[in-house]
């Protein structure tokens, strides 16, 4: 709110104020044609009693107004560090911190086209991960040596996290105003995190090279144009091998977010899958629908029993009841299990099963959802 908005705002509440006063009449407010026959002294007396009512006025709506000014700048992420582990197959044990990014305020955060807008010479962008479906997003660049800049953004919905090993120092930074953490690792690796409060975001980036300037980058990253996923043409393979499925019906303020998909190609030949995200901006509520291929392989050898399929070719494994433990129920056909909140089944024919989640919606809904969905000729 500028000032020229508070001096408004005050003018209007005060407008307000004698208009309501003269239509309802209240004597403690209106001055009456006997005021002016009033001695000078009880005169004046009344004119203070209505200028400090008119500072109580104004004070109020400056209080106000810092309100509405504080909740328009309100803070959308706040930054905390943790301890943490890691172990791998070989034995080792990494230590580390882990860097979260937690939402302050319930509101829906688009994730947009945030990325560093300069980029040290020689390098070029290489990957770019798919980014709407997601709380984050993955963009690597490469320079002619084959080093490399690896670079994340964070959504804080309810919580995103960045973890950080062999550490040798950290130093408190910030970018642009903004808290932020520079990490000194083993091996040259150097990671740098940080936080805008007011986009609701984290960010990280990391590199082995020290040439890079990480802080004069990260200072670079801004809203650019829109990039596209490297994977977008597995994307549309995945689609056209298993079909392009959504619902027809959507609870009232529901809208597709995002797709993401794997075809078979990238699933040893077998496996593949599809995930659509919908989501209702104005509350922050989200419904997931993935479909996905699936093995049927049983003890006794292979079947087409819904009842029996199995995923990652584990004998007597219950694809359905692996995902939820729920009522038997029937969805256009298919056997199905379902809860309040998941509903899971699956089409013996394409050995292709469907779930369907959300916290969001009651089970009615999601119902209606799961029967609504068909394919998009």
């Amino acid at each position: 709110m500028t000032r020229e908005d508070l001096l408004q705002a005050i003018g209007t509440v005060e407008e307000s104020r004698l208009a309501r006063c003269e239509k309802n009449r209240e004597p403690s407010m209106v001055i009456h044609e006997e005021d002016s026959k009033m001695k000078k002294g009880k005169f004046s007396n009344t004119k203070r009693s209505a200028g400090v009512k008119r500072i109580w006025m104004i004070a109020a709506v400056i209080a106000l107004a810092t309100v509405l000014m504080g909740s328009a700048i309100a803070a959308l992420v706040a930054m905390k560090t943790g301890d943490v582990k890691v172990h791998t197959q070989s034995g080792e044990t990494h230590v580390g911190e882990k860097v979260e990014f937690e939402e302050v305020h319930d509101v829906f955060i688009e994730l947009g086209s945030w990325y560093p807008q300069e980029i040290p010479e020689g390098y070029t962008m290489t990957f770019v991960s798919d980014g709407a479906p997601y709380q984050n997003q993955n963009i690597i660049y490469k320079n002619n040596a084959g080093d490399e800049i690896w670079y994340w953004i964070y959504i804080a919905d309810p919580a995103s996290d960045a973890e950080v090993y062999d550490i040798l120092s950290k130093t408190e930074v910030e970018i642009n105003g903004q808290d932020g953490i520079l990490y000194e690792q083993v091996g040259n690796y150097r990671t740098l995190v940080w936080i805008n409060e007011d986009q609701g975001f984290g960010f990280k980036l990391s590199t082995d090279d020290i040439n890079v300037n990480l802080i004069a980058m990260a200072e670079s990253t801004a809203e650019g144009v829109p990039l596209t996923p490297s994977r977008a043409e597995e994307t549309k393979q995945a689609i056209a091998e298993l079909g392009d499925y959504s619902p027809t019906y959507l609870p009232e303020g529901f809208e597709e977010q995002g797709v993401q998909a794997s075809p078979l190609s990238a699933g040893s030949g077998w496996y593949s899958y599809v995930r659509k995200w919908y989501v209702n901006k104005a509350e922050n509520t989200q419904i997931y629908f993935t479909y996905e291929t699936y093995a049927i392989m049983t003890e006794e050898g292979y079947t087409d029993d819904a009842k029996t399929i199995c995923a990652f070719q584990i004998p007597g494994c219950d694809i359905l009841k692996g995902i939820i433990v729920g009522d038997e129920i029937e969805i256009n056909g298919m056997y199905g299990l379902a809860t309040d909140n998941r509903i899971a089944w699956a089409d013996p024919e394409t050995h292709v099963y469907y779930y369907l989640f959300s916290e969001d919606v009651t089970g009615e809904e999601l119902l209606k959802v799961a029967q609504s969905i068909t394919e998009n000729k």
